[in-house]
């Protein structure tokens, strides 16, 4: 509050109360561990199964075909189970968020054009890609977006 540190009864799954005499120019941030984790949905979810999703605290993030480095294509991206996310400010539509920057790797690009099965490659090659909250998609003109990418392990 104001810059100093508040002490409040705060729980899990309850508010946290700050019940005082407001004043004009009062400033209360909040300030909460935002540890970036990956997650699986349960196996019986076959849509989603061998994918994850990255949150970053409560948000949930999403990658955008403009976000993958060297024009690469979004089906190709393939999140490993070790990758390091680095938080970055960048700003969209002239409003700052957080963005997540990492290396993901790349699945074959070979066509699939009249192919039905095809030996199973390793996944070798690496691309940069970014992250954004999945609030923030769609502001950067046309492109194609997902939240759920399938994992490297």
């Amino acid at each position: 509050m104001n810059g100093q540190p508040l002490q409040t009864n705060a729980k899990a799954n309850s508010y946290a109360e700050v019940n005082r005499t407001w004043k004009k120019g009062d400033v209360v941030e909040l300030v909460m561990d935002m540890p970036v984790r990956l997650l699986e949905a349960h196996p019986l979810a076959e849509e989603i199964r061998n994918q994850v999703v990255v949150k970053r605290g409560p948000l949930v993030y999403c990658l955008e075909s403009m976000d993958i480095a060297n024009g690469e294509k979004i089906d190709n991206v393939l999140i490993p189970a070790d990758i390091k996310l680095t938080p970055k400010k960048i700003t969209i539509e002239g409003s700052p968020i957080v963005a997540l920057e990492g290396m993901a790797r790349l699945a074959s690009a070979t066509s699939w054009e009249g192919v039905l099965y095809r030996p199973v490659v390793q996944a070798e090659k690496t691309v940069n890609i970014r992250l954004i909250p999945y609030y923030a998609w769609g502001n950067r003109g046309k492109g194609e977006m997902t939240v759920w990418m399938p994992l490297a392990r």
